[in-house]
């Protein structure tokens, strides 16, 4: 038996290795070969995707805002101030003037802000404190500009500028991190001033990097080889001051690099063309994840090795010693030795082994007691499958008492809700088919409705129509009747005047064409979810378990559709293939 009990460790040790560790092994084989691979090329096309979304989102912003400055440089008001060029005239129209820059930006002054200055200097307008950068008066020469007007000379009339050239502290502390420039005309086409839309870091910083994927974010000007961060907005300059964006080496197509440990992506910035988004990550932090899984795999691989020892061993003993103990005890029935002994083992399978044991023994010694035993339990379980099945019987027999009263006292309503309800019982109780034809289910609906009638009298109007051609196929069991109570519960009693209910089965080439109409309170579209499947948390549990159904019968070939409007009633469409299941 020691031989045996060794044999069942070692069997029971090479299964809990197979079971617990063979995974470990795989998991942590697959991650120490294939892990900084896959994390790369997860990441990589992880933070090509953002890019590229955010990259859009950031084209947008400026898109939006290009065309806020046109609005304002077009302005017949703001030309007119800029052509009279005069303070004095700027004063009588001062009214208009503010309230139409801040309609424009309407409430974007936390984002950026509008500036305008006539070609003279004399007029000076703007929705924070005028940039003494754009003061004309001071520059006596082009190449005194700004830098940002001073790009926006060699540009066409109708073009506007886009630049990050402009970086600064604005008056109000917020980082400049771009401006869009336009001139403003005349009708005769000369050159009245300028209007310059300086965007703050939070106007582009807004919306991107919403899944905190990249350590810092590049808006980058490829024709004056400028970069800005819009996560560190004091940051910008030359691409020396930033290294990461060297690795681009001037190609800027949509891509992804790796350089070392840095991961650096880049998309055109959406309606631009000389505007392009970067954005870095570190792989560092994952790596050390991953070097933090090696040593939880190890701690695992080592843990589970020792456990697997201890379950073994602690399994074997536990097996082993009743099985030990069942043989002792065989050898003494050789002897003739009948005893019973109570059951110690604390394992159920081997519980069971030592009650059969003992049941054996005490069938040998009182065989005909135990057969008497048997014959009375057999006796009462027949009694109770008859009592089963007396019940179904004793209601279809009390209802047939009923429905013979009702007719020998004239009661002709009662004797019609009996018979109608008998069959309603016996289609809902007959379980031993879970189809039924669509003849069946209509003869089960005309029940339904005749009894509901008698309820409800006139108010109660109903129409069914069954094709011929539809009455012998076959569906699932009670599909139609749940909508008709629906209808009923729901769409008509809430409702006062006359109902109206319509149920109509048709073919409509291989399709059947199931049809369920009524004139009741109907309900609000908004609140029937897109997916039906969502109808099991909602009150139209009937709805929900008849479209179930459906699903699992006929899956892609069914159409289910529920077209609802408040005050005119509700209309329940099915479409099912014929012959197809």
């Amino acid at each position: 038996m020691a031989d045996r009990s060794r044999t069942l460790f070692v069997r029971l040790l090479i299964y809990f290795l197979i079971v617990l560790l063979l995974p470990l092994l795989v998991f942590s084989g697959y991650y120490l070969f294939l892990g900084d691979r896959s994390q790369s090329k997860y990441l990589s096309e992880q933070s090509l995707g953002v890019i590229r979304r955010d990259a859009l989102i950031v084209g947008n912003v400026l898109e939006e805002y290009r065309h806020k400055a046109y609005l304002l440089s077009t302005d017949e008001l703001i030309v007119e101030v800029m052509k009279h060029d005069s303070p004095e005239f700027l004063n009588r129209v001062i009214h208009e003037v503010y309230p139409l820059l801040f309609s424009v930006m309407k409430g974007d002054t936390y984002l950026a802000s509008a500036n305008l200055v006539s070609n003279t200097g004399r007029i000076r307008l703007s929705t924070h404190a005028f940039p003494k950068m754009f003061d004309l008066r001071y520059h006596t020469s082009t190449s005194e500009l700004n830098s940002v007007i001073a790009q926006n000379l060699n540009l066409s009339q109708t073009a506007s500028l886009i630049t990050t050239r402009g970086h600064r502290t604005a008056e109000n502390g917020r980082q400049v991190v771009a401006s869009i420039l336009r001139r403003i005309y005349d009708g005769e086409g000369t050159n009245l001033g300028y209007l310059v839309i300086d965007l703050f870091g939070e106007a582009l910083s807004t919306g991107i990097n919403s899944e905190r994927l990249f350590s810092d974010l590049y808006l980058i000007d490829q024709k004056e080889f400028h970069a800005t961060s819009l996560i560190h907005t004091d940051m910008h300059g030359s691409f020396d001051k930033f290294p990461p964006l060297l690795s681009l080496k001037g190609d800027y197509t949509p891509r992804s690099v790796q350089v070392g440990s840095t991961v650096v992506a880049v998309a055109p910035v959406a309606n631009t063309t000389n505007l392009y988004l970067a954005g870095t990550l570190s792989t560092v932090f994952f790596s050390r994840n991953i070097s933090r899984w090696y040593l939880v795999f190890t701690g695992t691989l080592i843990a589970g090795f020792a456990l697997a020892m201890m379950f073994s061993f602690l399994f074997s003993r536990s097996i082993a010693h009743p099985i030990a103990s069942l043989a002792r005890r065989m050898d003494r029935v050789d002897r003739m030795n009948l005893e019973t002994r109570p059951v110690k083992s604390t394992i159920t399978e081997f519980a069971q082994l030592e009650n059969s044991y003992n049941m054996m023994i005490d069938q040998i010694r009182t065989l005909l007691e135990q057969t008497r035993e048997e014959q009375k339990k057999l006796s009462e379980a027949e009694r109770k499958a008859l009592e089963s099945q007396m019940n179904p019987h004793f209601l279809f027999n009390t209802l047939n008492t009923i429905k013979a009263l009702a007719r020998i006292n004239n009661q002709e309503e009662i004797y019609t809700i009996t018979v109608k309800l008998g069959k309603l019982l016996r289609s809902t109780i007959d379980s031993h088919e879970s189809e039924a034809t669509l003849a069946h289910s209509i003869a089960l609906i005309d029940s339904y409705l005749t009894i509901q009638k008698l309820r409800y009298g006139e108010k109660l109007v109903t129409s069914i129509h069954l094709d011929p051609a539809c009455a012998h196929i076959k569906t699932p069991k009670l599909i139609i009747q749940p909508l008709v109570e629906n209808a009923i519960i729901h769409g008509l009693e809430p409702k006062a005047g006359n109902w109206f209910l319509a149920v109509r089965v048709e073919a409509v080439g291989r399709h059947i064409q199931i049809t369920v109409e009524d004139n009741g309170v109907g309900f609000d579209r908004e609140t029937l979810p897109q997916d039906l499947n969502d109808l099991a948390h909602s009150t139209h549990v009937g709805l929900y378990n008849v479209y179930r159904r459906l699903s699992l019968a006929y899956q892609n070939e069914l159409e289910f559709s529920i077209d609802s409007t408040v005050g005119k009633g509700t209309i329940v469409r099915i479409s099912l293939p014929i012959g197809r299941r």
